[in-house]
């Protein structure tokens, strides 16, 4: 695995150079971009004592079985570059393979996105046994390496403790920008040890060190100015400074007129879906935080910031900066089995 971010790299000269060949020629797809990101994971697809081409099962022919030890680990189904690998048939189908061998993850590809999906999960939808997602073209590197090691032929004996690490990264992380408090505490002593060691002539008063980490914490987390992060006071002052627009779930459209609103409007579709009902609370966010409660209260008796009222009587809570607006409208609908996608802000 020591030359797989090179690998990657060419691959990714490849794609841009062949965009066409790869979104007409599945196999081109197969032979130029998988088997060599395989093959740096510890497959290799030359030795069928590792990797099995098209072999026939009960549900059908999976384009690769991934073996060890003479025992099928792994399914992965590859397509076009252009087929979009996050449709629910496709999804479904690669899901009956895994199933019908009792096998418990299965990837999809189109060379440029990797999925990595549980087949069965009692209780859950499709959407919610998506593990992760890699996006080559427009991730971080470093993120997209972390992720597809999960599944390398060392590793696979371990996916599941590799799997939850990742996740528990995220959550902390997710967590620490929705309540960021936490991060501009552990700065400031960081922060004022390194002025008063580089510039000890100067005299900074705290409060001057603290404000400006808070300033520049929120950039980082939105950085753009129509994302800027709700003031501390109060979610109304930054609600309004937001223009107004259309957002569209599916084929609907709706007029807001604040951030906020875009939780809302998500929210209520789902309930007029007949989705999103109290037995599913409380729906949570984070290790600390809930987004829809029966009562606007936090996992640990906090009560909602910004707490507004949903058809059906929950609480949702929308204290949050338009970006965390938009991705946690994101996040319920896939909670909810829809694909996060259909939401679009305009």
């Amino acid at each position: 695995m020591a030359n797989l971010k090179e690998t990657l790299e060419i691959v990714l000269e490849r794609m841009k150079k062949h965009r066409d060949l790869y979104e007409k020629s599945e196999e081109s797809v197969r032979y130029q971009t998988v088997n060599p990101i395989l093959k740096d994971l510890g497959w290799d697809p030359e030795n069928p004592e590792d990797v099995q081409p098209n072999i026939s099962t009960e549900e059908g022919v999976p384009d690769y079985s991934l073996l060890k030890t003479e025992k099928k680990v792994l399914f992965i189904e590859a397509k076009k570059l252009l087929v979009d690998v996050e449709k629910k048939e496709i999804i479904r189908k690669l899901g009956q393979y895994c199933f019908g061998e009792g096998m418990k993850y299965g990837v999809l590809t189109n060379g440029a996105i990797w999925i990595l999906f549980r087949a069965f999960q009692e209780g859950t939808t499709m959407a919610e046994r998506l593990v992760w997602k890699v996006d080559l073209e427009n991730d971080d590197m470093t993120a997209s390496i972390r992720r597809l090691t999960t599944i390398s032929k060392d590793n696979i004996e371990n996916i599941e403790t590799l799997i939850k690490k990742l996740q528990i990264l995220d959550e902390i992380w997710q967590s620490l920008l929705e309540e960021p408090k936490e991060l501009i505490e552990g700065l400031i002593p960081v922060f004022e040890k390194l002025v008063n060691e580089g510039y000890p002539e100067y005299k900074f008063a705290s409060l001057e060190i603290e404000d400006f980490i808070k300033e520049r914490v929120r950039e980082l987390i939105s950085p753009s100015t129509e994302s800027a992060i709700e003031e501390i006071t109060g979610l109304e002052s930054f609600a309004e400074r937001v223009r107004h627009r259309n957002m569209k779930i599916g084929k609907d459209v709706f007029e807001i007129r604040n951030s906020y609103e875009i939780l809302i409007t998500t929210a209520n579709w789902l309930i007029e879906q007949g989705k999103l009902k109290p037995t599913d609370c409380p729906v949570g966010m984070g290790r600390t935080r809930n987004l829809i409660n029966r009562e606007p209260k936090h996992k640990y008796g906090e009560d909602f910031k910004a707490p507004k009222k949903l058809l059906n009587g929950l609480w949702i809570e929308v204290h949050y900066n338009t970006a965390g607006c938009i991705n946690n409208a994101r996040r319920l609908l896939e909670k909810f089995g829809y694909s996060g996608s259909i939401l679009e802000v305009e």
